[in-house]
């Protein structure tokens, strides 16, 4: 998996895209959930935001993954902080650098770095 962030801006929607490829020569179909897929926002230490407060926001695809080429899936973020049960957060999430990361169930998490600009 590689994920690219490009023309990130803080309050905006923000599209991450990860391409997706298979190890293996045989194509197979991979189910992407919340229960498969949990992308994290990252600052130092600071969880900025997570798939585990707000699920709905990964959306439900099935995609076809072969050796070549990638297969795509995006993912929106609002460049907002995330909560428990996705309650809005009144701390607004400031313009500078930022990794997100991805893991898929059963497997190695994966994570790129982008910088927030001012929105």
């Amino acid at each position: 998996m590689s994920i690219d962030v490009s023309d990130a801006k803080a309050g905006d929607s923000n599209t991450a895209t990860f391409e997706l490829t298979s190890l293996d020569t045989v194509a197979c179909t991979l189910e992407i959930t919340p229960s498969t897929l949990v992308v994290k926002v990252t600052s130092g230490s600071d969880t900025v935001w997570s798939s585990d407060d707000c699920p709905d926001a990964l959306l439900a695809k099935q995609i076809v993954v072969r050796a070549d080429p990638a297969s795509q899936y995006e993912f929106s973020w609002g460049g907002e902080r995330s909560s428990d049960g996705c309650r809005p957060v009144d701390s607004a999430v400031s313009p500078g650098g930022y990794w997100i990361q991805a893991a898929l169930i059963g497997g190695e998490p994966h994570k790129a770095y982008f910088d927030l600009k001012q929105g």
